[in-house]
């Protein structure tokens, strides 16, 4: 028996506690649960592990299920959804609810990543990308499309090139939710003491005497792209960390979808979410 045919009924809370459940269950009430990657795997990809990571991945889920349901269009098995940069299928198991495996699909560029959502058992069809290239799916596809900390790290003109290819995979009517990062990032790159957090925040330290500048082009409506990458598939002309006015959105990506919902970065996502529709 499959996900959806034993949980689809159970509730949005019923499947937060289920999806946490699985990190440590495999097999719940008799059904196969995909498993979790080593906690120090996750916590590369998306800097939680377990039932953290599964609370902000349900987190993202609730704005797509939501909002789909809100739109006469609620998810069901032969809903199609598409998680970009699904990393090791934190967020694209959350659809296992509502939808059958054959009609979820993940991409990423990552080529290890697709290898661990298939080596995982996460319901669905994996597909590795290329930055800035076409996504491999047919016009008006997706009922649902989702990418969360992908934004976060795009140069503007690939970040633009992807809104438009998530506009013309999704149905008209469809959702796309994704996440960015907003002031507070650019906050915490001259917090003292941030170089402990990481790699990554240590590369971010070479802006830190230019966070104020960087927070006024921020408020005055600029992409602000920050390169802090220097080699491997993540190389600094497609990869680096990203904060994303939603005036930018509504400026340059208006035409392409009707973005109906902004919130702050706040826990358990730390990143700001954006909730857009395809019009008829």
């Amino acid at each position: 028996m499959s996900i959806v045919e034993k949980f689809g009924h159970v509730s949005n809370e019923e499947w937060l506690e289920l999806l946490q459940r699985s990190a440590h269950e495999p097999f719940i009430d008799g059904v196969e649960f995909p498993r979790f990657p080593h906690s120090s795997i996750q916590l590369k990809f998306n800097g939680a592990s377990d039932a953290e990571a599964m609370a902000a991945a349900h987190a993202l889920w609730l704005y797509a299920e939501g909002y789909s349901r809100a739109y006469g269009n609620p998810l069901c098995s032969h809903s199609k959804a598409l998680d970009i940069g699904c990393g090791w299928g934190r967020v694209t198991r959350t659809f296992a609810r509502d939808i059958a495996a054959e009609n979820i699909h993940g991409v990423d560029i990552d080529p290890f990543a697709i290898a661990l959502c298939k080596f995982l058992g996460v319901p669905g069809s994996f597909t590795v990308t290329q930055a800035g290239a076409p996504l491999p799916f047919n016009d008006n596809m997706f009922d649902v499309v989702t990418a969360n900390s992908v934004f976060t790290h795009l140069p503007e003109r690939i970040a633009a090139s992807l809104l438009t290819e998530m506009n013309r995979v999704t149905k008209a009517g469809g959702v796309v939710v994704f996440t960015l990062e907003d002031e507070l990032f650019l906050d915490a790159i001259g917090r003292p003491g941030i170089d402990s957090y990481g790699k990554r925040w240590r590369r971010l330290l070479r802006y830190a005497d230019k966070a104020a500048e960087l927070k006024a082009r921020f408020a005055d409506g600029e992409y602000i792209f920050l390169s802090t990458q220097d080699g491997s598939i993540r190389t600094a002309e497609v990869y680096g960390d990203a904060a994303i006015p939603l005036s930018w959105l509504q400026h340059n990506c208006g035409r392409l979808f009707n973005f109906v919902r902004y919130d702050a970065a706040r826990p358990p996502l730390h990143q700001a979410v954006v909730v857009g529709r395809k019009e008829q």
